[in-house]
């Protein structure tokens, strides 16, 4: 009976011995482990709408081997969760993405640190016109001629555009497009003038010019003179 118990006994400390020399490189739950040493929101200014990037820099502080469930808070709230498996006295970044569909601040914290993302109201389309062309420059009556140009929405928001061609001062076409935001489109006009001149061309600053021309008239047969005789071979 007693050689029973002390081999019993033996047997717990040897588990005992085990698991102390194992401890250091078992996994913990322990947020008190860890410290966020940095917080970067990029960028700190976006758009309704836009994704910004959070990176926190985590170390783990213990002697062990340590999982962190990193919460990512936004205005006090968890909105993401990454976990991390750290080595004692190691350093890890975090990344969360984040996208908002309301202007406001936001408040975001990761550990003990704080900052603040501002999300704004998309700024309005606003409109560019680039890269005027007029091919040919040059036409007789009637003859086609193209006309092109580039659109620009520089805002931050879809919006509708009227292009109107203008040519020596009047109205004479137009087009109306709808283009994204920070997107472009193409312009094509194609016009024909019935009398010679010089045509000036222009869509909101820009402009050009094209010259029509009159083509020259062919003589009837029966006003071509006859080609003088070829004299006889061998003549005197």
């Amino acid at each position: 009976m007693l050689r029973g118990m002390s081999k019993f006994t033996g047997l717990i400390v040897l588990l005992a011995l085990m698991i102390s020399l194992t401890t250091p490189l078992a996994c913990h739950h322990s947020r008190s482990s860890f410290q966020v040493l940095s917080l970067d929101i990029e960028p700190s200014e976006v758009a309704v709408g836009k994704r910004a990037t959070i990176r926190a820099q985590i170390r783990n502080n213990s002697r062990y081997v340590e999982i962190y469930d990193v919460p990512l808070m936004v205005n006090g709230i968890a909105q993401d969760r990454k976990s991390v498996m750290l080595e004692p006295g190691t350093v890890e970044t975090v990344e969360f993405t984040l996208t908002k569909y309301k202007a406001s601040s936001y408040e975001i914290s990761v550990g003990d640190l704080s900052a603040t993302l501002e999300v704004q109201a998309p700024l309005p389309a606003a409109f560019q016109i680039s890269q005027l062309e007029v091919v040919p420059t040059v036409v007789n009556i009637n003859q086609e001629v193209v006309i092109t140009a580039r659109v620009t929405n520089m805002g931050g928001s879809q919006g509708t555009y009227t292009a109107e061609l203008i040519v020596n001062g009047s109205i004479s076409q137009r087009q109306k497009v709808t283009i994204p935001a920070e997107s472009e489109y193409l312009l094509v006009f194609r016009l024909a003038a019935d009398s010679p001149g010089i045509y000036t061309v222009s869509l909101g600053e820009l402009s050009g010019e094209f010259m029509v021309i009159q083509p020259a008239q062919s003589l009837p047969p029966n006003l071509i003179p006859p080609l003088p005789p070829s004299p006889c071979p061998g003549g005197g």
